[in-house]
């Protein structure tokens, strides 16, 4: 669904400060659709809304986490490019979190 290279590569770019830095070319085949539909329903269902919120809001804990007692960022980055953090891409991305 997301394309783990353009990925890192928007992170890096987000992490450089660019706002736009996550679009829709990091997904793949039907995930460009999959972005959407999340998207949609993040924009009309309250329960949907506070459940990604809850989920983005968790994984971000786990990140500050990481930074915090990791001095170098591979933890992060290995959290970033698992299963998981490709959920958290996503749906971070269709809640606005990431431009």
């Amino acid at each position: 669904m997301i394309d783990p290279d353009a990925a890192a590569e928007a992170w890096e770019r987000y992490r450089r400060g660019e706002a736009n830095a996550f679009s829709r070319r990091i997904y793949l085949g039907r995930g460009a659709q999959t972005f959407d539909e999340v998207r949609r329903r993040y924009r009309l269902d309250p329960e949907f809304h506070a459940t990604i919120d809850r989920y983005v809001q968790e994984f971000e804990r786990l990140l500050a986490e990481l930074n915090r007692d990791n001095a170098d960022e591979t933890a992060t980055q290995t959290y970033l490019n698992s299963e998981t953090g490709m959920v958290y891409t996503m749906l971070a991305h269709a809640s606005g979190r990431l431009g």
